[in-house]
């Protein structure tokens, strides 16, 4: 089979249901948003996976399965006929970000994303799941609304993943100071 197949040229697109719509559409914005997330969490594991001296196998376990999960909810978006239990899956997050917070110093200021490259990446993550979520609301479509919370602490496990990948290699969080 060839990569190519040419369908596209004209600015179109097909649906996981075979409906063509535009390239442009909310729906096609959604699923590039969740592409992006997804190339990006592949970022994130490459770079906990390589050139550290700490193991964070756990870490690149829990980030794997969000990657899965990702394309589960785009094949949804784009029609497929397949499930996904969000309310199950927002609960394994919540556990998991309870199990991180419970080994990190309690945050009391905002703090400014960085530190390592392994954790600026994983911010950087985090903020792409915030732009998701506007794309979903946007999207205005009761198939993938179910798909908010998920959406929402995912970046708030994220933002923990970060905070512990810095704990984790010793190295001490930027306090925002504003100005």
């Amino acid at each position: 089979m060839k990569i190519y197949t040419r369908a596209g040229d004209k600015g179109e697109t097909s649906l996981a249901n075979g409906q063509r719509i535009s390239k442009a559409s909310p729906v096609i914005d959604f699923l590039g948003s969740l592409d992006e997330l997804n190339s990006l969490i592949g970022i994130c594991v490459s770079y906990l996976d390589v050139g550290i001296k700490k193991d964070f196998t756990e870490e690149i376990e829990v980030l794997e399965a969000i990657q899965s999960d990702l394309f589960t909810v785009g094949a949804i978006a784009a029609g497929a006929n397949t499930s996904f239990n969000s309310k199950k899956e927002v609960e394994n997050i919540e556990k998991t970000i309870d199990d991180y917070e419970n080994l990190l110093p309690k945050l009391r200021n905002f703090i400014l994303p960085g530190g390592s490259l392994q954790s600026a990446y994983l911010h950087n993550a985090r903020s792409l799941v915030r732009k998701l979520e506007r794309d979903l609301v946007a999207l205005n479509s009761p198939s993938v609304m179910e798909f908010s919370p998920y959406l929402n602490r995912l970046s708030d496990l994220l933002f923990v993943m970060a905070r512990f990948v810095n704990f984790k290699l010793g190295i001490k969080e930027t306090i925002w100071k504003g100005r």
